[in-house]
């Protein structure tokens, strides 16, 4: 396996694999994660580290992959929050409440493209194969958010949502925000339609697509970086905002792509979690 980055780390731990941010390491008192393909049991197109249980795999082989990721981790599977995601700006604020009691499978929530938590051990997870992961934490208020930002979560600010949501509820300052985002599919292989394109263009930003050199009706977006920038807009430090620099498409033998398979594909998890 061939994996260069400037940004992320591939990180292996009885044989499961997962990526991990650079600078989010410097932050002892979270843990955080990015599923890769390696290390489950799931078959197929959905080999092998399948992580999502609405795709069409065997649902004991994807409850066994989670088993095999968090014991790996050690993550508490029965403090896992995950979604049934919609492509839209939502976030849920997750409280002791929520947690109490729950098991796996419990903590799934309707229409929640984002999730923001203050309570140690809770893990907030998001799905992905080409949508951005958007990491965030308030290191001095000990906060932690995840957000799925596919271009229509992107045009919706989604990670301006959560940025807010960090404001709003936690009272944290925007200059204490720290941000990651990614990895998803990249410039070089999200080509979209004219109206897509426009949908992006609403957000009155700039450089951030090229033209289609083969059809000028169409036009490649760079969806971290529009992220990126209206992170940027809200008032968020740019020495505090890191992109990942591998993109799903191009890696789809790592990570799951939904254009590089053609929707034959399971899905990785994004992870976050304060550390107890």
């Amino acid at each position: 396996m061939v994996f260069s980055s400037q940004t992320m780390n591939i990180n292996f731990k009885d044989a499961v694999c997962y990526l991990t941010f650079k600078n989010f390491e410097k932050h002892s008192f979270i843990k955080h994660a990015f599923s890769t393909r390696v290390g489950g049991v799931s078959k197929n197109e959905f080999k092998s580290m399948n992580l999502s249980f609405s795709r069409g795999d065997i649902e004991e082989s994807v409850t066994e992959n989670y088993k095999i990721f968090c014991n790996a981790l050690n993550f508490d599977m029965n403090k896992l929050v995950r979604s049934r995601q919609v492509h839209g700006n939502f976030i849920k604020k997750i409280t002791s409440n929520d947690v109490k009691n729950k098991k796996f499978k419990e903590l799934v929530y309707d229409s929640s493209d984002g999730f923001i938590t203050d309570i140690p051990g809770v893990v907030l997870t998001t799905s992905h194969a080409d949508c951005m992961p958007i990491f965030m934490l308030d290191k001095y208020r000990k906060v932690v958010g995840l957000a799925h930002a596919g271009w229509r979560g992107t045009v919706a600010k989604i990670a301006v949502k959560l940025a807010e949501t960090f404001v709003n509820e936690y009272g944290s300052s925007k200059t204490d925000l720290f941000c990651a985002i990614g990895p998803g599919i990249s410039k070089c292989c999200f080509e979209v339609s004219k109206s897509v394109l426009s949908e992006f263009e609403n957000l009155k930003i700039e450089n951030f697509y090229s033209k289609s050199k083969n059809n000028t009706d169409k036009a490649y977006i760079d969806i971290a970086e529009v992220n990126k920038k209206l992170l940027l807009n809200f008032g968020i430090d740019e020495r505090n905002i890191f992109k990942s620099d591998i993109c799903s498409s191009c890696n789809k033998d790592l990570l799951f792509s939904h254009r590089a398979t053609q929707g034959r594909r399971g899905n990785n998890l994004a992870f976050i979690s304060i550390l107890n």
